[in-house]
């Protein structure tokens, strides 16, 4: 009697880096998972039928029967979108929104923040929005004075008595504080 053995195909995207947007993809009936780096899958695909083609392959890859079903349990860096059952096609939009902002010298952890703030209807927005990093509010304040009043025709001893923490209050209605990566960005509302 002969015994066929299958094996599964590492599916691209197989497993967990710290530095990019990865979701667990579980199977209800063992509760065995598995953790895919999106961002690879993502860019081994072209289009976004090969990137929902590269994800039914890594949902095959933990489920252990045609009838399981899958969820996604947990996510990195895909807080700002994530449900358990995410469709591909919001994956692939995050994803190219992501690519935007990275190509723009932008960071994920600023990606994820600024999408957690603004709403997944700002993707591929966050260089448009952008103002600037800053170590802090109070920084901003200045800077944003600074470059919008001649403050050499108002006397020192008024200059001197400035408040810019107070003045980021009146701020925040144009403009939005977004903390990542230990700094303060600014984003125009």
């Amino acid at each position: 009697m002969d015994t066929q053995t299958t094996t599964k195909t590492k599916p691209i995207g197989l497993g967990l880096h710290d530095d990019y947007p990865a979701i667990c993809i579980q199977d209800y009936e063992t509760n065995s998972f598995k953790w895919f780096n999106v961002y690879e899958i993502f860019q081994n695909s072209n289009d976004l039928e090969e990137f929902t083609n590269l994800m039914k392959k890594a949902r095959e890859f933990v489920i252990t029967s045609v009838s399981s079903e899958w969820f996604y349990p947990d996510c990195q860096y895909l807080h700002s979108i994530y449900s358990e059952h995410i469709s591909d096609e919001k994956l692939f939009e995050y994803m190219e929104s992501l690519e935007d902002a990275l190509a723009d010298g932008h960071s994920v952890s600023l990606h994820e923040e600024f999408i957690g703030a603004f709403g997944d209807s700002y993707f591929c927005e966050l260089s448009e929005y952008y103002y600037g990093e800053f170590e802090s509010t109070k920084e901003f304040s200045e800077h944003y004075i600074e470059s919008t009043i001649d403050l050499d025709s108002i006397p020192d001893l008024i200059v001197s008595n400035i408040d810019y923490e107070n003045v980021w209050y009146d701020l925040q209605h144009d403009y939005v504080e977004i903390e990542a990566n230990k700094s303060t960005y600014i984003f125009r509302q």
